[in-house]
This record gives structure tokens, sequence and C-alpha cells, in this order.
């Protein structure tokens, strides 16, 4: 496997890739954060879902939805995480098994995706996005199903405010890669 991993501090709606995926949390967070610029850029049409709820952020929820060109992707993938009280990065490499395992039957091999925060979380940002990344390169290599000459990328959206040093991390993840397997890591400076 090929991973090419882009770091950026642009939002997933200013982001050119086949699809994005976006984690949710259970509770009031449907409604503000990030899913709500999400839903702003898609003139409110996940409202009526989350009013409804069948976007509810549990746990383990999967939702696709085409997001009609509104979007600089083809889709976007939600899932759920569960309420925030209940979240840790120790849910994400199990969160990242079914998004890597979705991405494949969906035939998409480049998506943008957000590391999960929320205010009212107390955990290590740069950790969580380490463990993503490990959760997405682990997925692929434990299936001997796939070829070896394939390539993915990956475009990690970091809430500035939340995490600045773009620089410090990608210093980790290269650490973490190095000795895995094949990449590419860049650092997009611009902000959109």
């Amino acid at each position: 496997m090929r991973l090419d991993l882009r770091l950026t501090h642009r939002f997933l709606d200013q982001l050119w890739c086949q699809a994005i995926v976006a984690f949710l949390f259970e509770d009031d967070s449907l409604h503000k954060g990030y899913l709500s610029r999400i839903n702003e850029t898609l003139a409110d049409s996940l409202t009526p879902l989350i009013d409804r709820h069948f976007i509810t952020g549990r746990r383990d929820e999967l939702i696709l939805i085409a997001p009609q060109e509104r979007i600089k992707a083809k889709k976007l993938l939600l899932l759920g995480l569960g309420p925030t009280g209940s979240y840790s990065s120790d849910i994400l490499p199990s969160a990242m098994r079914k998004v890597s395992s979705a991405l494949e039957k969906l035939r998409l091999f480049e998506f943008a995706i957000l590391v999960p925060w929320a205010e009212e979380i107390a955990i290590d940002y740069r950790e969580s996005i380490k463990t993503l990344i490990e959760g997405l390169v682990e997925c692929y290599a434990m299936s001997a199903e796939r070829p070896v000459d394939f390539l993915r990328t990956v475009i990690v959206s970091i809430e500035e405010k939340v995490f600045s040093d773009l620089q410090s991390l990608e210093h980790t993840l290269r650490t973490y890669l190095d000795p895995r397997i094949e990449y590419s890591i860049a650092i997009d400076r611009n902000r959109g």
C-alpha cells in the first residue's frame, strides 16, 4: 500500500476529493460545531434528517449522502461515535475499520477526514490524529486480499484552533509510518 497523506487546516467543504468522512457525536453536537458548517454548505439539507432522527450520531451509525455538487466531494460519509461523554481515542481504530470497509466497497480511494473533537472532550488531539492514521494503515495491512500496489490519498483536516502545529504532527506521523508502508506527507499551508 502507498499512502499519500496531506495535512491541512482547510475545512472539509473546501477540499476536492472523492469522499468526505465526518464523525458525529450524539446529543446537541449535531446542531453545532463542524457538522453545522457542513449542513450550512449543503443548504441545511441535513436538518430534516437530524430532526427525524435518521442521523443521530449513535455509535457505528454509518450514513452515505450524495451532496449534489454543493461541496467539492462526490460523497459524504457520516459515522456516529456515540455520546461525547463516552468518547475516547480508543474508539477510532474500529471506526476507521468501518470507514475503510465502506470506502473500499464504494471504490473511493481519495477521501478527506476531520479528526473528531468537541470542547467537552479532554483528549490529546495529536494522539487522536495518530490513532486515526494507525487505524487506517492497520486496516489495509490486515487484508491479504488487497493487492500490494495500491494508493490511498487521505486528506486530514485539522481544526487550527485545536491543533496548529502541523510540522510536529508530520514528524510524529513519519516516525510511525517509516517502517510500515510507502508513503508521502504534504502540508497544505493555504487556509482556503
